[in-house]
């Protein structure tokens, strides 16, 4: 199954517009979350370990960031300089596979470290 180069960037696009939002999203909890703000006890309340959560929200919204500009880039790419007209719907799978993998292993790898 195949796809075009520019329904194939349009995907991309879309990718990056969603991990913006999620990075916008992670990170607006940090920041309420900081000490010095008047949110704070509404958002954790009596939660165990605030301060590792906060750590994973804001490695999670660097994440976001990552694949927001990653997306953006192969966006211009196959918008712009990628002249076939049919791509293999797989590499679709496999990018937000590799895009899930990179999420889960973060939250692995901080449960590990807790």
């Amino acid at each position: 199954m195949f796809v075009t180069s520019i329904s194939f960037s349009y995907f991309f696009l879309g990718i990056a517009l969603i991990s913006l939002l999620f990075c916008i999203y992670y990170k607006t909890l940090v920041v309420k979350t900081s000490p010095d703000n008047k949110s704070r006890d509404k958002i954790i309340g009596e939660m165990k370990d605030p301060i590792s959560w906060r750590k994973k929200n804001n490695i999670i919204g660097n994440i976001s960031i990552f694949w927001c500009l990653a997306s953006l880039a192969l966006f211009i790419y196959f918008k712009f300089f990628f002249t076939a007209g049919l791509i293999s719907i797989y590499y679709v799978f496999i990018y937000i596979a590799v895009m899930a993998i990179s999420m889960i292993l973060t939250n692995i790898g901080n449960k590990k470290t807790a």
